[in-house]
């Protein structure tokens, strides 16, 4: 007996990110329930934290995603435009059902307003988010700010990669930083992440969809500009313990990025305090600024602070 064929993708997307959803009313207000439980099988989830199944901050965003595209019932999918902010609470490990509440709005043409608050099931906030959604209409409509220059080549190369395995507690498929270009420690870093058509985001897509389906989540750009940081953070000597995103606020996306693109990411430390940084930054592609990042808050925490393993009764 054979098992039943994978599901084919319509879109590139790092993983399934919901497991069921209920609508709960619809309208100019429309209200949705969105399930997911961390499984350590999921597509990316083997090199996030190996040995510590978490899932990750961004995967909260592409579920947001996938449920509102979902829920319209558009031939292209949504895409993140904004993410206007976004807190991450508590840790979410493996075999952890998540529960969103989401609110979607209209919000102009082509683009929806999206909050969402999510749980464990044992009742522990996990994450709160304020993010705008767009069809691709309003994704080729986005222009980043003018007078942006793209990051000069040169300066004093960081790690190598060897040197990266040694520093990032994530591994293949996860690991998204290619090469440290140029590195100021405590103060800024420049990092390439190569977009690779071999890459998970892009497995069980189905034959014959158009080149915009193959647009690069942008969930996946915000982890790679997030393990930058982590690299330019363990730099200053004042990051312990784990490194989680507590919160991202005012990121912003423009254009579309798809395989063959080298992404550039340029992180800068604005204020170091206790176990928390304070990054900002952009990411091209070429020429072309395809995000930006007003703030990054990555948080340093003991083990024990994550990993509930530890700390349940024998």
């Amino acid at each position: 007996m054979t098992g039943s064929a994978p599901e084919r993708r319509a879109y590139a997307a790092p993983l399934r990110a919901v497991d069921r959803t209920e609508v709960l009313s619809e309208g100019p207000g429309t209200r949705l329930v969105l399930y997911k439980t961390v499984n350590p099988e999921d597509p990316y989830m083997e090199g996030h934290f190996p040995g510590l199944t978490l899932l990750p901050a961004v995967f909260v965003l592409e579920a947001l995603r996938q449920a509102v595209t979902d829920l319209g019932g558009a031939d292209e999918p949504l895409n993140l435009l904004e993410v206007r902010s976004g807190r991450w609470l508590a840790p979410m490990q493996s075999g952890d059902e998540i529960r969103l509440d989401v609110t979607v709005t209209p919000d102009g043409p082509g683009r929806l307003r999206v909050t969402a608050d999510g749980v464990r099931q044992d009742g522990t906030p996990v994450a709160a988010v304020k993010a705008t959604l767009g069809d691709r209409d309003a994704v080729l409509a986005a222009t980043p700010p003018e007078g942006l220059a793209p990051p000069a080549p040169g300066g004093t190369p960081g790690p190598d990669y060897t040197g990266v395995l040694g520093l990032l507690p994530v591994r293949h498929p996860m690991l998204m930083v290619d090469r440290v270009e140029s590195l100021d420690p405590g103060r800024r870093i420049t990092v390439a992440k190569a977009v690779s058509g071999s890459e998970p985001c892009y497995g069980r897509m189905a034959d014959g969809l158009p080149l915009s389906r193959y647009m690069y989540p942008r969930s996946l750009m915000l982890e790679s500009f997030g393990q930058a940081s982590v690299l330019l953070w363990l730099s200053t000597g004042t990051a312990e313990g784990v490194p989680v995103a507590a919160a991202f606020r005012d990121c912003r996306f423009f254009g579309e990025v798809r395989p063959g693109a080298v992404l550039r990411h340029e992180s800068r430390i604005d204020r170091l305090m206790a176990n928390n940084v304070f990054v900002s930054g952009r990411t091209w592609d070429g020429d072309r600024c395809v995000m930006t990042v007003g703030a990054l808050v990555g948080s340093s925490r003991p083990r024990e602070r994550v990993d509930r393993a530890m700390t349940a009764p024998a």
